[in-house]
Order: structure tokens, then sequence, then C-alpha cells
């Protein structure tokens, strides 16, 4: 099986749900797919993406080895809580902070002293050639001095299902926390528009046809919707089953409202 295959040979792949206090509780940042997407167009999504070869990808051999680019928990580490193999974990740690920069402009890296990155702007030539595939993340961190810190990307949700188009997905899904000094700014060519929204807002929006959701991004609002603040919802990510949930779970009755309600689309 190749390397980026996940269940039933499914495309590995990964999001982020961005969080941070905001004035009226907690907020997560999402965007509106564009219409001409192949998949999920018109969904409203957290940031994220397939897995692809530039997230497998090591330094040249003349350069700084692997290790040099990854901090906090070990990998071997973070591979068991994701159920998947080492390779895979770094991959879609990876690809988690590289989809994340090149949607929003946000960079979850720490410099070599361990401080994070808190102004993202230097880094814009690096986030075009990322989204033209010029570069790899890997490429990206050495030329920045820059390491991933697994810490940043708590562990939330593994969901396997398939797109309209027929593609299916074996998606990780992973909590972060907003980086003091950056500003996510939705400028992707995926993008139609994108913001921060209390997600109780986001549900409420969905069940009055004003929002459109597929069942993996429905499910882990309603969970965060149960955290009022950042601390409750990383305290919530530490007791996160990463068992995948195949297909559409009709019969699980905490996904009954999404399969059951008969909601207008006012889109």
């Amino acid at each position: 099986m190749p390397q980026n295959s996940g269940v039933g040979g499914s495309r590995l792949a990964a999001t982020v749900l961005l969080v941070r206090d905001g004035r009226q509780g907690l907020e997560v940042w999402v965007q509106e797919r564009v219409s001409t997407m192949p998949n999920y167009p018109g969904m409203t999504v957290f940031p994220g993406g397939g897995v692809d070869r530039r997230d497998f990808a090591l330094v040249d051999e003349n350069e700084d080895g692997v290790e040099d680019l990854w901090s906090g928990r070990p990998l071997e580490d973070t591979a068991d809580v994701l159920g998947v193999p080492t390779q895979q974990a770094r991959a879609l740690v990876f690809a988690a902070v590289r989809e994340l920069f090149e949607e929003t402009g946000t960079l979850l890296a720490v410099h070599r002293n361990r401080t994070t990155v808190a102004d993202a702007t230097p880094f814009h030539a690096d986030r075009l050639a990322l989204e033209s595939h010029r570069l790899s993340l890997t490429q990206v961190l050495h030329r920045g001095k820059l390491r991933v810190h697994s810490d940043m990307l708590r562990p939330w949700a593994r969901w396997v299902g398939t797109s309209e188009r027929g593609n299916t997905f074996d998606n990780t899904s992973f909590l972060a926390v907003h980086p003091v000094g950056q500003e996510p700014d939705g400028r992707s060519s995926e993008t139609d528009s994108a913001g921060w929204f209390p997600p109780s807002l986001l549900i409420d929006g969905w069940r009055t046809g004003l929002v459109r959701l597929v069942i993996p991004t429905w499910a882990q609002l309603k969970r965060l919707a149960d955290c009022r603040t950042v601390a409750e919802a990383l305290a919530e990510a530490e007791h996160s089953d990463m068992t995948p949930v195949v297909g559409d779970p009709v019969d699980d009755p905490r996904y009954r409202e999404f399969f059951t309600i008969d909601r207008p689309d006012r889109i």
C-alpha cells in the first residue's frame, strides 16, 4: 500500500480547527469553498487538504537532518496517538501546517530558540511557493530556520468519507490555538469567504439553511460548541478518540440530527 494511503486505500488528508478566545467566547476559523472546487464546492470547512508527496519529503543530504525540523511531542508518540506509522504521522502534521499556511497565511512553527512565529509576513513568498508546489514545507522550514512544534497541533478527530465526486479521504483533524501576532487572511484561490465564528452560530446557520456542512465538519463543530474557551477546547482534545469514523454514521445517536432534520437550503 502506498505510504500516502489511509483506510481502504483512501487518500490521507489533514485539517486544522484554528481557535481563539473571542469577545463572546470560543471562536473557530472557517472558510466557504468556491463553487468551482472539485470536492465539497460551496461547503463551509476548516482549512486543510490532501497529503501529497511533498509532505513526506526530507531535506537534501547536504542539509540538516529531518529531526532538526521536528520539536515537541516525539514523532513516535504522535504516531501512537494518531494510530498510524511514523512516516504518515509526520506527513499528516506537515500537511496540516502547510495547508493552514497556504490557505490562511497562519504559520504554526517555532524558531530554533523555540519561540513561536509571531509574524508570518516575512514568509509570504514561501507561502506562494507552497501554493504553486515549487517548495515543500520541509524546504520552507529549513530556509527560515524554523521547526514544526507538534504540541501546537492537538489530535482532534479522524473521519473517512467520500466526496460528491467519489473521492475518498482519510482525514485527520487537529486543534490549534491561534498564534499571538498572526492573523489569518483567507486569501486563497480555494476560498470564497472566511472568518471567525462561534461554533454554535455555525450550527444554527446550518439548521436555518444558511451554512452548508458535511457530517465531519458538523460533528466537530458540535463538539467544539460545548467548549466555552480555548482552555476548555484544549482539555477536550486530551480525550480525543482517534479511531476512524468510516462512512456516514446514520445509526449513531450523536449524529442523528444531521441525518434527520428537515432543513431548508437558502444559499
